[in-house]
């Protein structure tokens, strides 16, 4: 007998219903696993609006807003107001803003 060749069938197209449904489901899963990315957070994002995990960190943001009110809104707003991280001080210009505040120590406790 030679080999059996199958044929691929073309998926049926789903019902907007069933689609929403499948979403709604796989974002749940998501958000029950803890397997998403914080609202708002570049990595959330960068998220296609289809990706179930940008449902699921809205919904975890909900949540939290829901428990702990406008409180969590501001700060969210505050952590989005920062920089971009491309703007943001290199760790060697920290390495030098330390150095130089060790240094501006040592010599104020030399002169005490």
């Amino acid at each position: 007998m030679g080999a059996r060749l199958t044929v691929a069938q073309d998926q049926p197209e789903k019902e907007p219903e069933e689609v929403i449904r499948d979403y709604w489901a796989a974002a749940k899963a998501r958000y029950m696993n803890g397997d998403f990315w914080d609202y708002g957070s570049p990595d959330w994002q960068a998220l296609p609006l289809e990706d179930p995990r940008k449902m699921a960190g809205l919904v975890a943001f909900a949540q939290m807003w829901m428990r702990y009110g406008d409180e969590i809104a501001t700060n969210l707003n505050q952590a989005l107001a920062q920089p971009p991280l491309y703007q943001r001080a290199t760790t060697e210009a920290c390495e030098k803003a330390f150095r130089d505040l060790a240094a501006q120590q040592q010599r104020r406790k030399e002169a005490a």
